[in-house]
């Protein structure tokens, strides 16, 4: 422990730091929006397609130092994204095919260039986005802050707009939107931030900055709003403490802040108060339990007069329960106070008769 605060102390850079931060903010301002067209993987794809951009670009300008490789692989990133959205409105296309499509044949391309044509340069992706996280500088924050402004701008501007999209496309044409203007602007800014993203972080940052926070704000709540608000805090949250964790632990920091994405997930998909799978499984036993009783009282109700089937011992003989299933059912009914046990005989007490009059009303 000792020596994991020395590390964290001694190891710990400002400059990276603000670099992390701004940077994880800058993903997550339109991971909600992309994990609601269930478009998450675009970003994956245009990790592989955007080296086309930089081979096209370099047969251009020669000088792999130049920023028109960058703004080539964006404007490659920018057609990934549209060709994908082109295949999949096939009908015989699904949306994870057509990404599968788009970036291979891309890729493909951008291989036969480089074989062809830069045989003697050392030409990949690598070759522009570096992605050395630990090796940032704070200059890095020219490029990330106005693109966070430029996102968080257009959110702010356009917010009716995309939410009428995302839920209903449909909706957004007949109140006169152009959804096409809308899509391609989110993929544009999805593009350049993924671009200048994959320059500063590397690759796995961006993926997992993009979507984490944001497939982790909708296990909490549906409201776009809050969900916004809510993935820009969880990414603010996980880049900081993996970088703390990656610092003290000595190990890579891009990979301990997808960790902690993936760990901060899992926490909400299991513990979520309404929506995680602890709280479903208890929902779905307390429903379980309420439906026995039920069927309990009204087994009952139906045969007040039939003393031999109201029988302690014959009940659950009628009902094809165990007996352990049985005695489970009875105790709880007897503690809330729905049933009395006189002579061996299980009556159906007003407490009982109201309760099960007011679920068959509410289910009926």
């Amino acid at each position: 422990m000792i020596s994991f605060i020395n590390n964290v102390v001694g190891c710990f850079e400002l400059d990276v730091f603000l670099v992390i931060l701004f940077c994880s903010l800058t993903l997550a301002s339109l991971g909600v929006f992309l994990v609601l067209k269930k478009s998450s993987m675009v970003v994956d794809a245009m990790s592989h397609s955007v080296l086309l951009g930089i081979v096209v670009a370099f047969l251009v300008v020669k000088n792999l130092n130049s920023p028109l490789l960058i703004m080539g692989a964006a404007l490659v990133g920018v057609l990934t994204a549209y060709m994908v959205e082109l295949l999949g409105k096939h009908s015989k296309v699904t949306k994870d095919a057509s990404i599968g499509i788009v970036f291979t044949f891309f890729f493909s391309v951008a291989i036969i260039l480089i074989s062809l044509y830069t045989r003697h340069e050392h030409l990949d992706t690598d070759a522009v986005f570096l992605g050395n996280i630990e090796l940032t500088h704070i200059k890095q924050l020219k490029k990330i802050i106005p693109l966070l402004c430029l996102n968080l701008l257009f959110v702010l501007f356009f917010y009716k707009e995309l939410k009428i999209y995302i839920f209903d496309p449909t909706l957004a044409v007949i109140l006169g939107f152009s959804t096409t203007l809308i899509n391609y602007l989110l993929m544009f800014l999805v593009s350049m931030t993924a671009v200048i993203s994959f320059d500063v972080v590397g690759s796995i940052m961006v993926i997992s900055c993009m979507i984490g926070p944001a497939a982790t704000s909708l296990l909490v709540t549906k409201n776009l709003y809050n969900s916004f608000l809510l993935s820009l805090w969880l990414a603010f949250v996980n880049s900081s403490l993996g970088y703390y964790l990656a610092i003290g632990l000595n190990l890579p920091v891009s990979g301990l802040i997808a960790f902690m994405n993936l760990v901060n997930f899992l926490l909400f998909f299991f513990l979520a108060p309404k929506t995680g799978i602890v709280a479903k499984m208890i929902k779905n036993n307390l429903q379980k339990k309420e439906f026995m009783i039920i069927s309990l009282l009204m087994h009952l109700k139906n045969h007040q007069d039939q003393l031999q089937k109201n029988h302690f011992q014959e009940i659950y003989k009628d009902l094809k329960w165990s007996l352990s299933r049985y005695n489970k059912c009875l105790n709880n009914a007897l503690k809330k106070g729905y049933i009395q046990i006189k002579q061996n005989q299980v009556i159906l007490n007003d407490s009982g008769n109201y309760i099960l009059e007011e679920k068959i009303a509410l289910w009926i």
